[in-house]
């Protein structure tokens, strides 16, 4: 008997964040004219890079140990990764603050980090179910982009892509949580929007940078948003190497959800509500 109530309890609370990442499904289906600027941007964005490389690439076959197939391969990838781990939680936390909503949120029999967690998983899956197959199939018309290097390869790159996406939310659940410190975090938002793009290895791969700026991102969690699964695609990362990159993904992963954990137990003490 006790363990159907523990069963039956485990289900039930899992169907309430299951619940949460519906809601932040359908909310995010409810802006379809953003969601068609959106993929429209992400295009743009690749055709930029794309031709930028084109253009860098003229004098040289390789830069950096890098062929232009490459990289085209590289930064083409690169956005249609990023078109699928991109959440807003952190915007959503500050709103929440702003507008007292958070207060509402506390006395929910949930527990705070994984409702949030929840809330970005749903934006996740909007983006993989319908914004981002529509970005593979224009970026793969439209510009050079090489097969995986082994089927092998592809499914160690999807699983690592997954990883990326937790990272990418366990960080900006941090983010998000500065609002209640300091209210507003507008400014902070949009510097850490161009600082994980250039430290994850998005705008350009890490292996381009000297020596001391590698070595420091080696100590950040942010390579592992994008330089590691694109590095496993394009087969740069072989052997014992791969579980190693995995290995460090997965770290990363209970690392920021920790600190995720022990910066909600301060805000707690901290916590001001405006308007609501």
């Amino acid at each position: 008997m006790s363990t159907y109530t523990i069963t039956d309890d485990y289900i039930a609370n899992l169907s309430k964040y299951a619940e949460y990442m519906r809601i932040s499904f359908q909310k995010m289906l409810a802006y379809r004219v953003s969601y068609l600027i959106g993929v429209f941007t992400y295009v743009i964005h690749v055709a930029v890079y794309y031709f930028l490389y084109k253009a860098l690439y003229m004098e040289d076959v390789t830069i950096k140990g890098y062929t232009l197939q490459e990289m085209l391969t590289y930064v083409s990838l690169g956005w249609i990764c990023k078109s699928f781990y991109l959440n807003y939680i952190d915007r959503e936390i500050t709103d929440d603050v702003q507008s007292g909503q958070v207060a509402m949120d506390l006395i929910k029999p949930v527990d705070f980090q994984l409702m949030y967690v929840a809330r970005g998983l749903g934006h996740s899956l909007f983006r993989i179910v319908l914004f981002t197959p529509p970005i593979i199939v224009v970026t793969f018309l439209l510009f050079s982009v090489s097969p995986p290097v082994s089927l092998g390869h592809m499914m160690l790159f999807i699983l690592s892509s997954s990883f990326s996406v937790l990272i990418y939310l366990g960080i900006n659940y941090i983010i998000g949580l500065l609002s209640i410190f300091f209210l507003s975090i507008r400014g902070v938002l949009y510097s850490k929007n161009l600082i994980i793009e250039l430290l994850s290895g998005l705008l350009i791969p890490i292996d381009w940078f000297p020596p001391w700026f590698q070595s420091m991102s080696f100590l950040l969690p942010f390579q592992s948003i994008a330089y590691c699964p694109l590095q496993i695609y394009l087969g740069r990362i072989q052997g014992l190497s791969l579980f190693f990159s995995l290995g460090l993904q997965l770290l990363w992963i209970v690392i920021i959800f920790g600190i995720g954990r022990i910066v909600w137990r301060l805000c707690q003490r901290r916590i001001l509500i405006q308007g609501g």
